[in-house]
């Protein structure tokens, strides 16, 4: 990509539904944050240049990040969690995985509490990816691992157990065990601070009587609020 290239797509994100302010790629081309942030908007559905963002992404892999610096650690895992979702949905598992792994370990590697990027999803983001690549009991081993790490921690937001728990809801729902499944999302859904307003319809959710175990789930998926929204404690 040249700098033309990336100032025409700069632009086309700035006259996008999103317009996101200008600031954000003052740095130009030759800055990785700002061809972060541009990856960022690009990926988005209603831009629709996942390959663009694909290549930007790309771009940012040698990067060297502020270790005293969150906020530039976590850009840069942000990014690089986007690009192994790209290479996830292509079906390119080995890339997604390798990628995913140099996220996993860019936030592993500090106690920083990130504003964006949570631990947990990321984890679960590697067990998926692991179990499409037919790897699925090495990825449940590692969650139960997970799990016993972080269940006696004393904090009452854990992203660990929530996403850990929820992929064990997800292989039991493979599995067609519906009761174990609604089991691990209650365990889940009690590492997260549920707003009100939300409770009627998670209880509708788990309400069901039929046999459908991924049905269900996705009802609950539905119901639960965005976890980036909600506080976390790890």
């Amino acid at each position: 990509m040249t700098k033309e290239d990336f100032a025409a797509l700069v632009e086309l994100v700035l006259t996008s539904k999103r317009r996101p302010p200008d600031v954000l790629f003052a740095g130009g081309f030759d800055d990785w944050h700002a061809r972060a942030r541009l990856g960022h908007f690009l990926a988005m559905q209603e831009v629709g240049r996942s390959q663009e963002a694909r290549e930007l992404f790309v771009s940012i892999l040698a990067e060297e990040v502020d270790e005293g610096n969150s906020e530039d650690i976590e850009e840069k895992a942000f990014a690089l969690q986007r690009l192994s979702e790209i290479e996830h949905a292509a079906k390119e598992h080995e890339a997604a995985l390798e990628h995913m792994n140099l996220a996993i370990e860019l936030v592993e590697n500090t106690d920083y509490l990130y504003k964006f990027i949570l631990r947990g999803e990321l984890w679960a983001a590697r067990w998926n990816i692991l179990h499409d690549m037919g790897r699925a009991a090495e990825a449940e081993a590692e969650c139960d691992e997970r799990i016993a790490a972080y269940e006696d921690v004393p904090v009452k937001h854990n992203s660990y157990l929530y996403y850990g728990y929820r992929f064990k809801a997800q292989l039991a729902a493979e599995r067609g065990v519906v009761l174990v499944a609604k089991d691990y999302m209650h365990m889940a859904l009690s590492e997260m601070e549920i707003p009100a307003e939300y409770e009627e319809a998670l209880e509708k959710a788990f309400s069901a009587t039929h046999e459908n175990a991924s049905w269900i789930l996705n009802e609950i998926d539905r119901a639960t609020p965005r976890p980036e929204l909600l506080p976390w404690d790890i």
